[in-house]
């Protein structure tokens, strides 16, 4: 499994793949939505794990939901793009998944 270097910035240094997916779901998220193709190194790695992760369902549904607890810490102007559609000011209340 991969790792994120010691001095990687302040939220993923030190951190593996599997930290990182469990804990910061708008890096998560920011990959699988916004995150090209054409990725190099540890960011192909990282991207080709989250992808792996998010084709099961329930690591899927489970990242959903941090990402909907996630947002509801930020203020409706400090919500990036991508994390809109888990937030209470998308146009549904749902993301793609039904949780039952």
């Amino acid at each position: 499994m991969g790792e994120f270097p010691e001095k990687f910035g302040n939220e993923l240094a030190g951190m593996d793949f599997e930290e990182v997916f469990e804990k910061w779901p708008k890096w998560v998220e920011c990959v699988d939505a916004t995150w090209t193709d054409n990725c190099t190194g540890l960011f192909l790695d990282f991207q080709q794990f989250v992808k792996l992760r998010l084709l099961n369902q329930i690591s899927k549904t489970e990242h959903e939901f941090r990402c909907r607890e996630y947002v509801k810490t930020l203020a409706r102007d400090k919500i990036p793009e991508y994390l809109l559609k888990y937030s209470k000011y998308a146009s549904s209340g749902t993301t793609t998944l039904p949780l039952a």
